[in-house]
C-alpha cells in the first residue's frame, strides 16, 4: 500500500501559499494550506483507479496554481502511484 506525503512551499503562486498532498493506497487528498496558520482553505481528493482522476487531480490544481506547479506537483505523485489510463 502506497503511503506518501508532501508539502509544496509555492507562497503566492498557490492558493494559501502551501498546497499539501497526501497518497495513501489509492486515494489522493490535496489540500491548500493557508501559509500562516496552516489551515485548510481549499482541498480535493481523487481515487487512482477512477478513469478520469489524472485530469481532475491536474484541473483543481490548475485552479489553486499556476501550470508550471501543477505539473511539477503531478509529476512527484505519478512517482508513487499509478493513474488509471483515461478513457478519452
Amino acid at each position: 500500500m502506497a503511503k506518501a506525503t508532501k508539502q509544496f512551499k509555492i507562497g503566492e503562486r498557490a492558493v494559501g501559499g502551501i498546497i499539501k498532498v497526501d497518497i495513501i493506497g489509492k486515494s489522493v487528498q490535496i489540500n491548500c494550506l493557508d501559509w500562516n496558520s496552516k489551515k485548510v482553505v481549499s482541498s480535493a481528493t481523487g481515487l487512482t483507479d477512477d478513469s478520469d482522476a489524472y485530469r481532475k487531480l491536474w484541473m483543481y490544481l490548475g485552479d489553486v496554481t499556476s501550470s508550471y506547479h501543477a505539473d511539477k506537483i503531478l509529476e512527484w505523485m505519478k512517482s508513487k502511484v499509478k493513474f488509471e489510463k483515461e478513457l478519452w
